[in-house]
């Protein structure tokens, strides 16, 4: 539903501008500001204060002859809030405001079991499958690859730093297809 905020000018004085008090508009309307001018043709400026969140409308210059209507687009996913419109007339000697509420509608939210989801029972239980069996061989390759850093160590052969290198990485490939 696109809100539309009626502003009234010349309607009292020359330069009057009457706005009303506030307008309520939905994310993904637009905002139809409609101008009724009841005296000479006028120019003005329309400015968007604090609308940032709302709208990537600034400000315009629109010149008014009789009736115009001027939209602006409120973003599908704006926030709830307000922001205001200034109209500025008479070479910025007269501006008023109004209020623009953005009110997002109310979502019914209700859910239903979806009939085409399987049961996410896979037999888990939530709990942790640790036991001795899935950790003795991590502990086993690195016991030995200890042994064959301290040989390397001791003896200064290189073969020993590859070979506990390679035993390390199986046991933790080990470890990782122990957990499943």
């Amino acid at each position: 539903m696109a809100g539309i905020c009626e502003i009234h000018l010349n309607r009292r004085q020359i330069n009057a501008v009457d706005t009303p008090q506030k307008t309520i508009v939905e994310p993904g309307t637009n905002l139809i500001v409609r101008f009724i001018n009841h005296g000479s043709p006028i120019h003005l400026t329309l400015k968007a204060i604090n609308a940032s969140s709302f709208t990537e409308f600034f400000h315009a210059n629109i010149y008014v002859p009789d009736t115009e209507d001027f939209s602006i687009p409120i973003q599908e996913y704006a926030p709830s809030g307000e922001f205001s419109l200034e109209v500025i007339v008479g070479y910025g000697t007269k501006s008023e405001k109004t209020l623009i509420e953005v009110v997002r509608p109310d979502v019914d939210e209700t859910f239903t079991d979806s009939p085409d989801l399987p049961d996410l029972d896979d037999g888990r239980g939530g709990h942790s499958s640790f036991s001795i069996g899935n950790i003795i061989p991590v502990f086993v390759t690195i016991g030995l690859s200890l042994l064959l850093y301290i040989l390397w160590f001791m003896e200064g052969k290189i073969i020993y730093n590859y070979i506990a290198f390679v035993l390390l990485f199986l046991g933790v490939i080990a470890a990782w297809f122990s957990n499943r």
